[in-house]
């Protein structure tokens, strides 16, 4: 199923928009695969997560979202329409709330709103009106003991840099697992940047989907697997030394 994310907005804004293309910025430029109007999260990818027009995103992917909404930002929307589904509309409303993104014509319930505040806050975003609720002590303890913590932090791990995830509490050790990735990768393909990109954001993608699962997930030293590489190759020339003799 296809649903749809429209730029809102008519007038000089909107047909200005409508005269230019729609750009992927440096910082999402590893997380897609860009094929004309469409994006793709890899080579491997049998279908594009979403088709882009200057004003419309088709996505098939609810997952994307979030960096679908980063890139509908970038490039100067300050609105939505969405449609779809209740549960991809859903969605689309908390990656665009916590982007300080409005949408429009759609109407929360208080435990979207409330995880949408949060989000907003936590991003340092400014969230929708919609989702500017006085809340009693309970509701907030409810929301707390109601929210989809798991969900939100893949979105979350997603979205930000490797930077923010290495700084960031709750995904540095998840962000360890992309660090040995950058490091087989640049193993594997040393003269190849794009099968590099590609290779880490293969794994990247695998890693927020077991934050979505609710994984617990080990931190990795990097370093230790730098120093086993340099002990395998002191063991290689040893028997290469033996072999010799």
């Amino acid at each position: 199923m296809v649903e749809n994310v429209e730029a809102a907005g008519t007038g000089k804004e909107g047909e200005a928009r409508r005269r230019r293309p729609m750009e992927v910025p440096a910082e999402l430029d590893s997380r897609f695969l860009r094929v004309g109007d469409k994006l793709y999260r890899s080579a491997h990818d049998k279908q594009p997560v979403a088709t882009i027009t200057p004003d419309r995103i088709k996505a098939k992917d609810p997952n994307s979202l979030p960096d679908l909404i980063r890139l509908a930002k970038e490039n100067g929307w300050t609105a939505i329409k969405v449609s779809g589904d209740a549960e991809f509309q859903r969605a689309a409303y908390l990656a665009a709330s916590a982007q300080g993104i409005k949408v429009d014509g759609y109407k929360p319930d208080e435990k979207t709103k409330a995880a949408a505040e949060r989000e907003a806050l936590r991003q340092g975003g400014v969230p929708d009106n919609q989702a500017r609720s006085t809340r009693t002590a309970n509701q907030a303890r409810d929301t707390r003991e109601q929210a989809e913590p798991r969900a939100d932090l893949a979105e979350r791990f997603r979205r930000q840099s490797d930077v923010q995830n290495a700084k960031d509490p709750e995904l540095r050790k998840a962000q360890s697992h992309v660090a040995l990735a950058m490091a087989v990768a640049a193993e594997r393909f040393p003269s190849d940047y794009d099968k590099r990109r590609e290779f880490v954001a293969e794994r990247k993608e695998e890693v927020a989907a077991r934050i979505g699962r609710g994984e617990t997930i080990a931190g990795i030293e990097v370093k230790a697997r730098q120093e086993q590489r340099v002990r395998e190759m002191a063991q290689d020339q040893i028997l290469q030394k033996s072999r010799s003799r």
